[in-house]
């Protein structure tokens, strides 16, 4: 049974893509072995002891030959010593080690040193070797490692890589190599060091082939950095030779997949060894078949965007290989699924049947079938979506929220090529970034012929959206040729800058590429829009008696469409908009020969009806600087000063005088860096603000001269660490505003 990732992409639009594109096949030709896909079966010996079956499509199967066929390439069996049952000892290892051989798949043993389960809470020596003196400890794990692999060696099935104990974060053979809290001392991971020393120098010694033998270390702390740094750290002080770091990642105890991604990639910098993720699992049902309570049995154990389900199960481990590919220096190499064949036979039972790979009547699932997936050997294009909220009925600030909330089909589900990930919940990562007044600016990358299917959300903060429909934009009619109430495009071959987009806030249906006002070919088009919210209250303005409001301004520089004495343009009140409709916006045309850029156009906003004087009268003349292209100006309170300078929409990010750069790391865990550039002195304000839009921090705030300037921050506030999550790094200046994410994870 072998599926692609090929999905929701017509026949022949994907044969002329493949064709196209590659000349001959969508996947790369690279041997499917050169990343691990493991799992660990060390349950198969005694569930088909106890007449347990496995089947694919039906067809009962021998279990090692159905995950062959589904892209496994590596078995992991545990070994403990002289366990009470017949199961998991050298004689039933010996007899799966055939078995892995006669499949042709690669195969890793993990020591447990231990009779029982060794885990962070438990790592308690073999009956046979307690009350040993140290020396003799470290002997015996000496001479028994070594045995364990004489013995495999002798009948040809030698194993590629052994792992020297399981989960070995708090230290091994409790109590001579504990370590952490009150063991956390010198002498102690001296010892713990010793005996890993030994362990190793087992295997090394064993046979021909010993050194052949890759040396795996491993710990549980898969979305824990400070916790991986602290063991390692320490380990590495000890002078402990070894070839891999192993983790487990279980995602209801290790963190979210944001924070292995970010340990991963400090791990393979920090320690140049290649990682594996050794242990991890998801559940595909929250229902139990026995009566036997499941370890993961609570939706608050799952991931938002990672159903209970068949589906959800494939997503997470789909997007989990990816992210270990992505690892940073190629240093994630793979990882096993723990446990996949533990369905419930009685009277063993199983706590773990929902996270298995096996259906609870043992045949596959389709999840299993992500293991045969490659990596897409078509490249991807880089997609960059325009936004102008000049339509919202609401008082968005740059420091706000903008995000892209949908679903992409085709080679791709959910996460995109550059690993971002697009849902429909607000846990989509595709968040723009704000690129001057109304304008808002996000790219990402597709493969051609992906369907992005989409609409915006706008918001203060995180979860807190704007007052209409709680930030989700009004209904869309999308292009011809696409039905249902969206956004759709549909990724070519080029890297592609969309038209321009206006959020709608309406309850009408508007077209995707809609506009607030008439784009004309001889004029520019300028919308003006003003909120009288405060007058209102104030007493000073009833919409009423005293409207409309119009703008004047500068005859001369506006080519006669604006006037200091006579009111031109008129503006119209935004039915809908917040604070009882307190927003009125309206649109002046000037002609193409009358715009001139080096000059800006005076105007101010006019009260038609006032009882007093009409102007507004606390703040200097507003004035706009014109480019030829149709733009919107930021909303400003009326007779309260702001930046109204104007953005080019078709180069919104081009030709400014700064430029704020992506910080470096990011994510990261205790310090990034931020740098910018400015092309002219300036009054620079640098700061950083959380999802709600509160101020963080303030890095800069000072004039400054031309040049290339850099900000180390620490992630903390007051000497106290931030909260893991999403901020924005806001650069100001006199010529506009700059953001970036970030993400800090602890």
């Amino acid at each position: 049974m072998s599926k692609t990732r090929i999905r929701h992409v017509p026949g022949i639009l994907l044969l002329l893509l493949l064709f196209s594109v590659t000349g001959t096949t969508q996947f790369s030709a690279s041997d499917s072995t050169e990343f691990i896909k493991g799992a660990d079966v060390s349950f198969i010996p005694q569930i088909e002891d106890l007449g347990g079956v496995y089947s694919n499509e039906g067809v009962p199967q021998d279990p090692l030959t159905i995950f062959k066929d589904h892209g496994v390439n590596y078995i992991r069996l545990k070994l403990w010593h002289t366990p009470d049952e017949d199961y998991n000892n050298l004689e039933k290892i010996l007899v799966m080690a055939r078995r892995i051989e006669d499949q042709g798949l690669k195969f890793l043993l993990n020591f447990h040193y231990s009779d029982d389960w060794a885990d962070p809470g438990k790592q308690t020596k073999p009956v046979a070797w307690e009350g040993l003196s140290f020396e003799v400890l470290k002997d015996s794990v000496y001479q028994y490692t070594k045995h364990v692999i004489q013995a495999l060696n002798d009948q040809g099935t030698l194993p590629e890589m052994v792992q020297v104990g399981n989960e070995i974060t708090p230290g091994m053979l409790w109590p001579d190599g504990r370590v952490g809290g009150s063991y956390d001392t010198p002498q102690q991971w001296q010892q713990f060091g010793e005996l890993l020393k030994s362990a190793i120098l087992g295997v090394r010694e064993s046979c021909a082939g010993g050194d052949s033998i890759q040396i795996m270390i491993h710990i549980d702390r898969g979305g824990s950095n400070s916790g991986s740094r602290w063991f390692f750290d320490n380990l590495h002080a000890e002078n402990v030779e070894y070839d891999i770091i192993g983790l487990s990642y279980y995602p209801w105890w290790h963190g979210t997949l944001g924070q292995l991604t970010s340990n991963l990639n400090d791990l393979a910098a920090r320690y140049d060894k290649d990682i594996i993720v050794v242990e991890t699992a998801y559940p595909w049902t929250l229902q139990w078949y026995d009566s036997q309570p499941n370890i993961v049995g609570s939706g608050n154990d799952l991931h938002a965007g990672y159903p209970a389900s068949v589906l959800g199960q494939s997503l997470f481990l789909r997007d989990l290989i990816q992210i270990i590919r992505n690892t940073n220096n190629q240093k994630g190499i793979g990882l096993f699924y723990w446990a996949p064949e533990y369905i419930s036979v009685e009277p063993l039972r199983s706590p773990w049947e929902n996270c298995a790979l096996f259906g609870f009547n043992g045949d596959a699932l389709n999840s299993m079938d992500v293991f045969l997936e490659e990596p897409i050997d078509i490249p991807a294009v880089n997609v960059t979506v325009r936004l102008n909220t000049a339509t919202l009925m609401d008082t968005l600030q740059e420091n706000h929220y903008t995000q892209i909330r949908g679903e992409v089909s085709g080679l791709t589900v959910n996460d995109l090529p550059d690993g971002q990930r697009v849902t429909w919940e607000e846990d989509s990562e595709l968040i723009l970034e704000n690129a001057g007044g109304d304008y808002w600016e996000v790219t990402f990358q597709m493969y051609p012929g992906d369907e992005l299917s989409y609409k915006f959300w706008t918001g203060f903060g995180f979860r807190q959206g704007t007052f209409q429909r709680l930030g989700w934009e009004g209904p869309i009619t999308p292009p011809p040729g696409f039905t249902g109430n969206r956004r759709v495009f549909v990724a070519g071959e080029q890297d592609t800058v969309l038209n321009l987009q206006y959020y709608n806030s309406t309850s009408d249906y508007k077209d995707q590429y809609w506009r607030p006002f008439e784009s004309k070919e001889d004029s520019t088009a300028i919308y003006f829009r003003v909120n009288m919210g405060k007058l209102m209250d104030s007493g000073r303005f009833d919409p009423d008696v005293n409207g409309p409001i119009a703008v004047r301004g500068d005859a001369a520089t506006s080519g006669g469409q604006l006037d200091w004495d006579v009111s031109k343009v008129i503006l119209q009140r935004e039915e809908y908009s917040v604070n009882n409709e307190s927003f009125w916006a309206g649109t002046c045309y000037i002609a193409n020969s009358d715009v001139a850029d080096a000059i800006p156009i005076q105007y101010k906003f006019y009260v038609e009806n006032d009882s007093e004087i009409g102007w507004e009268n606390s703040i200097p003349n507003r004035q706009v600087y014109t480019t030829g292209s149709d733009t919107t100006l930021h909303w400003q309170y009326f007779d309260e000063s702001g930046s109204t300078s104007l953005v080019d929409p078709e180069n919104s990010k081009l030709g400014m005088s700064f430029r704020l750069r992506p910080n470096f790391p990011n994510p990261f865990n205790q310090q990034t860096r931020i740098q910018y550039a400015l092309e002219n002195p300036t009054f620079v304000t640098l700061k950083v603000y959380n999802l709600q839009g509160k101020l963080v921090s303030v890095l800069v705030q000072e004039e400054q001269a031309p040049g290339t300037y850099s900000r180390v921050w620490n992630a903390e506030v007051n000497g106290n660490i931030i909260p893991t999550g999403i901020y924005f790094i806001h650069l100001e200046t006199e010529y506009g505003l700059q953001t970036q994410k970030m993400l800090f994870v602890k």
